[in-house]
């Protein structure tokens, strides 16, 4: 007897293959039988006539890290069909916390879930230490990667400087103790302080730790505007001195329309690294805003002097004074906050989902007076979405073969606004993008969203539809699924989603969470021989 029996389903495996009918038998978790007609009994069948089965979706670049310790359930990322997702993203990780620099840690964690910690600081003394304290039933299967950024905070603090001959040993050895732990590879950020203060040569030797281990690194690059092709590559002169497999995140041009040409010759060099025999990859949310905090309009100087001090200088109007050159530059305010919209304000929600330029119209107020503002009663938690990027853009990076499908995503009860990929990301793929733009098709689409992060990243046992994986599935309706979230209703859920297993579990249906927990924590295999294979991809 099968815990659970899917009949009549069209399977799109994840290799990208068309797809096929088959019955399907799960029991304990795995995919135990697959054939065109199952006749056996099973503790719950699903009739999926109509309806395309495939692999679970891989979030290849959540943030979901920093509050699955509060917020296990995973909500909106299982009401999209995600079954896993890969955390710890753009160099900020839940761990490792150094004892002497408690608060530099606390401070890059906060500004991404805009709270303090729910359980003691010592629970993440250790990477392997804070995966021990999560492990626990979720809704969705978790792996994680290491953040460069609380590295170099355990070792440096704010320090904005080279590290010194024994500082990179410590950071070296704290990437292979997190590694020892279960992380699957490192994460940069080099628009976001502490990271940002980093070289190459830094990331270089890190990221040989990291290779030797058969590891991935990514990296939120430091510049996605006018500076893109040099950010490019210089990380790609990373990937040549480590070896290390890359991840560019959430690879995009942003700025205006001066830039947004620069994505085919990022391209084009990614596509001449790979000739040479390294392994380069993207990942993409499908939509042409960003989101992250709008204190990164503060430049990255500042933040050494500390939370405090920057605040009081956004509550003073000499401090704001000193400031307007710095986040200006040669632009009007409002020139420069054109694109602006408030994503979440804490302290504000009732500007959540509206651009920054139409409240100050509404207020009669400076926009750059209400930025400051808005900063300073947030306590420099207020999240920002950022209108600049071209579809055009979107399209030739969604048509690279070996781009990813990610969130960049967060999301928590009681969040007071977010950008609607927390949501939308995988339905809005399926539905806009390959139904409607046919910008790639159903097969391509569902390979780039399960067994090539599967492969990217050495998760074993999925990301395909073969006997034995896991039971990791999502079925929908290939006619219908489509995103609903908007940055003014983000918490809207999609359509044609019908069911969602987890670890064999039913964990959402019509698109709504059912409160099943079947998800787990994921450590770093051996990972090796995952990596020769993958190196054809």
């Amino acid at each position: 007897m099968y815990d659970l029996l899917i009949k009549n389903a069209y399977v799109l495996d994840g290799t990208g293959a068309e797809g096929f009918h088959s019955d399907i038998g799960i029991s304990g978790g795995k995919i135990a039988a697959m054939a065109q007609a199952i006749n056996a009994q099973a503790v719950s069948v699903i009739d999926a006539s109509g309806l395309t089965l495939a692999p679970g979706f891989i979030d290849a670049h959540s943030h979901q890290d920093v509050i699955v310790e509060e917020y296990p359930e995973c909500i909106c990322a299982v009401e999209q069909g995600i079954t896993t997702q890969i955390t710890g993203m753009c160099g900020d990780s839940a761990a490792p916390v150094s004892p002497r620099h408690v608060g530099d840690a606390l401070r890059i964690i906060s500004s991404l879930k805009g709270g303090a910690l729910p359980s003691p600081v010592e629970n993440r003394f250790t990477f392997g230490g804070y995966l021990d304290h999560i492990d626990k039933p979720l809704g969705t299967n978790m792996a994680f990667l290491v953040g460069h950024g609380m590295i170099r905070a355990a070792v440096m603090g704010f320090e904005n400087r080279k590290p010194t001959a024994y500082e990179t040993e410590q950071m070296k050895a704290l990437v292979q103790q997190a590694m020892d732990g279960g992380a699957f590879g490192i994460s940069f950020g080099l628009i976001y302080p502490p990271g940002s203060y980093c070289d190459a040569e830094e990331m270089s030797e890190l990221c040989k730790v990291v290779a030797q281990n058969g590891g991935v690194m990514t990296v939120h690059v430091r510049s996605e505007s006018s500076g893109l092709i040099e950010a490019v590559e210089e990380m790609l002169g990373v990937v040549r001195a480590s070896g290390v497999r890359c991840v560019i995140s959430h690879h995009k041009a942003t700025g205006g329309s001066a830039n947004w040409g620069k994505t085919a010759k990022t391209l084009e060099l990614i596509q001449k690294i790979n000739a040479e025999g390294y392994d380069v990859f993207t990942d993409q949310y499908p939509y042409t805003a960003s989101a992250t905090g709008l204190s990164t309009n503060i430049p990255d100087d500042m933040f050494t002097l500390g939370t405090d001090k920057l605040i009081a200088m956004l509550s003073s109007a000499q401090g704001r004074n000193e400031l307007r050159p710095l986040i200006l530059g040669a632009l009007t305010p409002k020139e420069r906050f054109k694109y602006t919209m408030i994503g979440s304000s804490p302290a504000h929600p009732e500007y959540n989902g509206r651009m920054l330029n139409d409240i100050a119209d509404e207020l009669n107020i400076d926009p750059y007076e209400l930025q400051c503002d808005i900063l300073r009663d947030d306590k420099l938690l207020t999240g920002g979405i950022y209108h600049t990027m071209s579809e055009d853009n979107l399209k030739r990076v969604m048509q690279y073969r070996r781009t990813m499908v990610g969130t960049d995503g967060m999301w928590y009860p009681g969040c007071g606004g977010c950008h609607p990929r927390s949501i939308g990301t995988f339905p809005r793929v399926l539905g806009r993008y390959v139904r409607e733009k046919q910008y790639i098709t159903l097969p391509e689409a569902i390979r780039r969203m399960t067994s090539l992060p599967a492969q990217v990243y050495g998760l074993k046992g999925k990301g395909l539809i073969v006997k034995g994986y896991d039971a990791d599935m999502v079925l929908f309706d290939a006619g219908k699924i489509i995103d609903r979230a908007d940055y003014g209703a983000f918490r809207t859920r999609c359509e044609g989603l019908n069911y969602v297993i987890v670890g064999g579990k039913t964990a959402a249906e019509n698109a709504v969470f059912t409160g099943a927990k079947a998800g787990r924590i994921i450590r770093r295999p051996q990972i090796r021989i995952i990596t020769e294979q993958a190196s054809s991809l």
